[in-house]
């Protein structure tokens, strides 16, 4: 019974590390964060950022 979650959870930290390790050396206008802490406040604001954006409303599901 938990175990899709904790798979989703495995599935969602993985991105966020990948998110990390995949950052942009020299940009200026995105500039690396070496702390990892920061790293993961920034991204879980950046990640509600985004799911606020998404419309709300779904096209393929409950259509009447």
């Amino acid at each position: 019974m938990r175990s899709p979650i904790i798979l989703w959870h495995f599935k969602h930290i993985g991105i966020a590390i990948w998110t990390y390790l995949n950052q942009p050396l020299f940009d200026p206008n995105q500039p690396m964060i070496w702390e990892t802490k920061r790293f993961w406040y920034l991204y879980k604001i950046q990640l509600l950022e985004n799911c606020f954006q998404k419309d709300a409303t779904s096209q393929t599901h409950y259509t009447q």
